[in-house]
């Protein structure tokens, strides 16, 4: 069996993965072995094997569903991952393209939830984000940084249309990234209470149709995320922001 004795044995086993996932061993849609499966085969535990899985939902390369098992994402992940994905993580410029690209996206994204969101979908959001600050207040900001990605995709569900959404789901694994940056941060982070907050004051301007205020608050989201790597010189590849 293959064996791994080293320090950060999560990270080594989700780059396994994902080769196995880049070369095919595994295809799209495809279930992986159970947890118990690899464990034995790489010699590690349960928690160790969980935190690399979380790793690459969070790049968009596997989806988990509870009860389930684990699955090969049916998308361009992968093959986004390995061009403009590595080239983002090197270069401010990419990071900031990015974020005007999500500015443009999501922005009309959260005045159409304000529009539309149902009830029950605007009470799955602010589950979505009590979530959160419980993750912060855990310690836990990987985990914070899957839930934060969910809420974006959560309101682009309630925007309901099915286009923009898609929109969103192609720069998937980039945000991902970008939230995987984040997840090396302290929660004691600024940048993560200030992340926070944006969240809540996103979701009652939806809760409360407030189209305008929605639109423009996501915007100063965005951009308070521009504006640190701007002034603060913050490039991809260091953890010191991003959120």
């Amino acid at each position: 069996m293959e064996k791994i004795s080293r320090v950060n044995l999560s990270e080594l086993i989700a780059e396994k993965l994902k080769n196995d996932i880049s070369r095919g061993k595994y295809k799209q849609g495809e279930k992986l072995p159970t947890h118990d499966e690899l464990c034995e085969k790489w010699g590690v535990s349960r928690v160790t094997l969980r935190e690399a899985l979380k790793k690459l939902e969070m790049f968009g390369l596997v989806r988990i569903y509870q009860g389930r098992g684990t699955y090969v994402a049916q998308s361009n992940s992968i093959r986004i991952n390995d061009t403009f994905l590595h080239e983002s993580t090197e270069a401010k410029e990419s990071m900031l393209a990015l974020l005007e690209a999500r500015k443009v996206i999501e922005t009309e994204m959260a005045r159409l939830a304000a529009r539309r969101g149902s009830p029950k979908e605007l009470s799955e959001l602010g589950n979505t984000l009590e979530l959160m600050e419980r993750n912060l207040d855990d310690n836990d900001s990987l985990e914070y940084a899957v839930k934060d990605f969910n809420f974006h995709k959560q309101i682009g569900i309630l925007c309901n249309n099915n286009v923009l959404l898609l929109m969103l789901e192609k720069i998937h694994t980039l945000i991902k990234d970008q939230q995987r940056q984040m997840s090396g941060i302290g929660p004691e982070s600024n940048a993560l209470r200030d992340s926070l907050k944006d969240h809540l004051e996103i979701f009652r301007m939806i809760r409360d149709h407030n189209e305008e205020g929605a639109a423009a608050k996501m915007a100063e989201h965005i951009t308070n995320m521009e504006n640190r790597i701007r002034n603060q010189g913050i490039t991809i590849g260091n953890k010191e922001d991003l959120a």
